[in-house]
């Protein structure tokens, strides 16, 4: 298995001496365009963009006057006819520097400032962010950042459940779309000290079992940010490379044993990479990747076995 083919997507063309921080990109459902965050060179509060593909033409999609637009997940599920875009809203709050996280939906399409807020019963004053979608029902897996804990939310009856132990501090959660039981997220266990994203590693959890490292400390420091592929076969994570930068690496899944398969670097080592993602079908991969000029763009790449 390796990643082949590997090219920049926005900031490209006629478009190449442009210089925005775009972040974090995810497929639409017919793999055609990739929705992306963009930040930077004017742009007070980060926007979400898309690129479409393979004209690699990107223009504004929604954007928000009164908070910053991050982390979308972009439903898959074709029964879904209104809010398939969760993503994190940024909220200043007056007064004070730090900014409030929330989960905003939103339709495709949808008019600028038109997300509403996922208030989750029970968790009104909580930091909620990274949401995720759940094959086939409208339910969300998130970050409490507040408690540091995952929680599944059905967004209809805003009913939720914990998903994750306290033995854990767990983060940035995606849900296997084959096997709905199976998550991985970024975490840690609770008696090493605070938590730290920089120690973080990628676990693997089956229903209430405990949850398993699925990241290898000798191929980096950490372990962030993991994505399954729609098969549930392959998961996306970010490490540090032997260069010291954060990189994109791929594993298959082996739930029997998640340290027996070969990690296998994507991007460049020489630039920090995020936010890997796969298209429906898994023959592509996304990620946001720095550049020289201080910026960053969205890079993709064909996976083949």
């Amino acid at each position: 298995m390796k990643v082949k083919d590997i090219y920049p997507i926005t900031q490209v063309g006629v478009n190449a001496n442009e210089n925005f921080i775009d972040g974090r990109p995810c497929f639409s459902r017919d793999g055609n365009t990739v929705l992306f965050e963009r930040s930077g060179n004017g742009i007070s509060k980060a926007q979400f963009w898309t690129v479409e593909l393979p004209t690699k033409i990107a223009s504004l999609y929604y954007k928000s006057d009164g908070y910053d637009c991050l982390r979308a997940s972009w439903s898959w599920n074709l029964a879904q006819k209104s809010k398939q875009i969760a993503f994190t809203g940024m909220f200043p709050v007056p007064g004070k520097v730090e900014l409030v996280s929330k989960i905003m939906l939103l339709d495709e399409n949808g008019a600028n400032n038109s997300a509403t807020h996922l208030s989750v019963s029970g968790y009104e004053q909580s930091q909620l962010s990274y949401p995720a979608w759940y094959p086939n029902e409208l339910s969300l897996l998130m970050t409490n950042y507040s408690q540091l804990q995952l929680l599944k939310v059905d967004i209809t009856t805003l009913e939720s459940s914990v998903l994750t132990s306290s033995e854990y501090w767990s983060g940035m959660g995606t849900v296997n779309q084959n096997d709905s039981s199976m998550i991985a997220f970024a975490g840690q266990p609770k008696g090493s000290g605070k938590y730290n994203q920089q120690i973080n590693r990628v676990l693997l959890q089956v229903g209430n079992n405990t949850p398993v490292v699925f990241s290898d400390p000798a191929q980096g420091k950490i372990g962030r940010a993991p994505w399954f592929s729609n098969d549930g076969n392959i998961m996306a994570f970010e490490a540090i490379s032997p260069k010291g930068k954060l990189q994109i690496f791929i594993r298959k899944v082996d739930q029997e044993n998640p340290q027996s398969t070969p990690i296998i670097s994507v991007s460049n080592s020489n630039f920090a990479a995020q936010h890997a993602k796969f298209s429906r079908d898994g023959s592509q991969i996304v990620w946001a990747q720095n550049n020289e000029k201080g910026g960053a763009q969205i890079y993709m790449g064909t996976v083949v076995s």
